[in-house]
């Protein structure tokens, strides 16, 4: 009882002290940025007191985050760059997703049906100018994840649902393959040999040719959780390990921790890895980045003090934010 008495005293001071270590660490990183190994993370624009990001998004040139109000249809999307935040453009719906490849962006914009309200319509959006203005393509099913390989070719996958568009979004075409489709177990990306991978609980799907030939393997005793650069990352046993795709290669353990692979970039021998626990209430909610510069023979790790919004970008871009509403970020400077 006497523990009890003296826990529920000294909690307000506890928590007091909580907060104020959070503060100073938040003020130490915003005067020292975050060292990423091989760049640093430093704050970009002011911190944000309101519309706090929805989602982020970075290229090879440009970077964004998202803000949308729940009962409005609209979303303002706010390019990043290293000395401000601006918003860039507005969208009438809620942009679900975006993806680009050689400065061309893709995304869908969910907004309601014109004949029945409770319903929703889902339009795949298109910019070729970094996002300043965008073009309606075609209708798609709905779709939580895209992948660009050009300015005509894009890949959309969501719950059962899984196509590509060979003329710019215009029109699409389903890929029909065994098993039924999860936008949220599943990822898309992009394979060795021009080839597009689909991976999740069931394995690895290698697609060419437009969707028209694939091959698949099991993969048993591994879960694929996310793959880019001939380069597949997921759980083995008790470890995330990361493996090339190719004949004979071997699953190379890169850390221990409870974590799933949230974005994994590959640029020639450099292997960047974002992860986080799989159980925040068991295992907490930080996030680490994990880098190779020897396509992942050795690591280094980094406890980046952001919370899951994170993305990351080829061989050093990459953006996230803390639970203070601070973005850090080594981001493309891009044309204003």
């Amino acid at each position: 009882m006497r523990k009890l008495l003296a826990f529920l005293l000294l909690s307000p001071v506890l928590m007091c002290m909580c907060g104020q270590a959070l503060l100073w660490t938040n003020e130490f990183r915003h005067r020292r940025g975050i060292d990423m190994v091989n760049s640093v993370w430093k704050p970009v624009g002011h911190q944000l007191d309101r519309d706090l990001p929805d989602k982020l998004f970075i290229g090879e040139r440009s970077a964004f985050y998202t803000t949308s109000l729940f009962e409005q249809e609209r979303t303002t999307l706010w390019r990043i760059s290293p000395d401000r935040l601006r918003p860039w453009s507005f969208l009438e719906g809620k942009l679900l997703t975006m993806a680009s490849a050689n400065g061309v962006w893709f995304g869908v914009l969910s907004q309601p049906s014109p004949s029945r309200s409770e319903e929703r319509t889902f339009k795949l959006i298109r910019s070729r100018d970094e996002g300043w203005s965008w073009e309606e393509r075609g209708v798609v099913p709905g779709t939580s994840s895209l992948l660009v390989v050009s300015e005509q070719e894009v890949w959309g996958l969501g719950t059962n649902a899984f196509y590509v568009s060979t003329d710019g979004g215009q029109t699409h075409t389903p890929v029909a393959l065994p098993g039924e489709r999860n936008g949220i177990a599943e990822r898309l990306a992009r394979g060795a040999d021009g080839t597009v991978w689909l991976l999740g609980p069931s394995g690895l799907f290698r697609i060419s040719d437009q969707g028209r030939r694939w091959t698949h393997e099991p993969l048993q005793g591994a879960e694929l959780q996310a793959g880019s650069g001939g380069f597949l990352a997921g759980r083995v046993g008790e470890a995330l390990a990361l493996r090339r795709d190719a004949t004979g290669a071997q699953w190379v353990p890169f850390t221990k921790q409870r974590h799933r692979v949230q974005a994994l970039t590959v640029s020639g021998d450099t292997v960047r890895v974002i992860t986080h626990a799989r159980d925040p209430f068991k295992d907490g909610a930080d996030v680490w980045y994990h880098h190779s510069e020897d396509g992942g023979l050795t690591w280094k790790h980094v406890e980046t003090g952001l919370h899951t919004r994170v993305a990351i970008a080829g061989r050093e871009w990459g953006v996230g934010s803390n639970i203070l509403g601070q973005l850090y970020g080594h981001v493309p400077k891009g044309e204003e």
